[in-house]
């Protein structure tokens, strides 16, 4: 099979490019090489294994230029919830309008699409009230708990950030209806070996990593009570991959599925999780009383559909991927701690931060 990846240069489509050359799969790659994603763009050109096209997804003409493909993976995205915030053009081009090409491309092949989507849709997502009715509000009640999200929850972004990737979602389906074949997955928190650790826009891990390599004081935003779910890369290339082997039956319209461990970790724990598997002394742990607009309170994916449907079950629990993205990451090159708080003074100086 030839798959044809936007983005497969990037965190997720490196580790997924590795698994379907595994399994035999011809590779094309269309991938801007951002240097807000790639420190070294031409070292992940070299490295990803197959043909690599230099495009940008908002560009049709790029798209043209990638040779026929079994399937259609559409991964490019910009991912910084915060600066998604002040950056609303650019994230809607780049989220909404290359997530249109990229449902277009697989509509003119006639070939199944699997496109990443985001918990972000879910925003505040639901609550268990005492009485165990199910509210969407964003609301915290006395007595009342946080919910699992749902597929069929409804979307309700916080971000500008998850505004576009609910806004990606229409539009495969506007685009492809039940014409074609598509699955589209939301991934929780995404963390593994790989990530941008020079992006101070995404993955609060990075933070946590340079804080660590540099004997500095780790900073949890908040009173650290924050729940997310947090899924190893290869828990979620797994799906995809499964995605691929399995494609959504076209009649249907999109496939939704969430992708996460299904387990709640507080930011606190996360912390500590990262301390824990340091390679150097431990550091202390220090709450900043700030909240970031996009900022969300709890996050955790329901499960029961991928069971229902087959889809491969979570491997890793959070101390475990935390400690692998730690050590493996350790020896790469990355931003200093102190281009966190620059991201952070960024968002104060505009107004963004309470």
């Amino acid at each position: 099979m030839r798959a044809l990846i936007s983005g497969g240069a990037g965190f997720i489509g490196r580790h997924l490019a590795t698994e379907l050359r595994l399994q035999g799969h011809d590779l094309i790659a269309l991938d801007l090489l951002s240097p807000q994603v790639h420190r070294e763009p031409e070292a992940a050109r070299a490295g990803f294994p197959g043909r690599m096209v230099v495009g940008d997804v908002c560009d049709a003409d790029a798209w043209a230029r990638c040779r026929d493909a079994d399937v259609v993976i559409h991964l490019a995205a910009e991912t910084g919830t915060g600066q998604s915030m002040y950056q609303q053009d650019r994230y809607r081009q780049v989220n909404v309008e290359g997530t249109r090409l990229a449902a277009r491309e697989a509509a003119r092949r006639g070939v199944p699409l699997v496109a990443i989507s985001s918990r972000a849709v879910y925003g505040e997502g639901a609550r268990v009230e005492a009485d165990g009715t199910r509210t969407y509000d964003g609301v915290v009640r006395p007595g009342s708990r946080a919910a699992d999200s749902r597929e069929d929850d409804p979307h309700a972004p916080v971000s500008v950030y998850g505004e576009t990737k609910s806004e990606g979602e229409q539009v495969i389906a506007a685009e492809l209806g039940d014409r074609g074949s598509a699955t589209v997955i939301r991934p929780q928190n995404v963390i593994g070996a790989g990530q941008a650790l020079h992006n101070p826009y995404t993955g609060v891990l990075a933070a946590f990593l340079a804080c660590l390599k540099e004997g500095r004081a780790i900073s949890v935003y908040g009173d650290g009570a924050q729940t997310r779910d947090f899924v190893h890369v290869t828990d979620l290339t797994a799906m995809i991959s499964w995605a691929v082997a399995n494609p959504a039956p076209a009649a249907d319209g999109p496939r939704i599925i969430n992708c996460g461990s299904g387990v709640r970790t507080t930011l606190r724990e996360l912390a500590d999780h990262a301390v824990a598997a340091s390679l150097s002394a431990p550091v202390d742990i220090v709450h900043v009383d700030v909240h970031r607009a996009g900022d969300i309170r709890d996050a955790c994916a329901d499960l029961t559909r991928a069971r229902e449907l087959g889809a491969p079950s979570p491997r890793w629990c959070a101390a475990d991927a935390v400690a692998d993205f730690v050590r493996t990451s350790w020896d790469q090159p990355g931003a200093r701690a102190d281009a966190w708080d620059r991201a952070l003074d960024e968002l104060r100086d505009r107004g963004l931060t309470s």
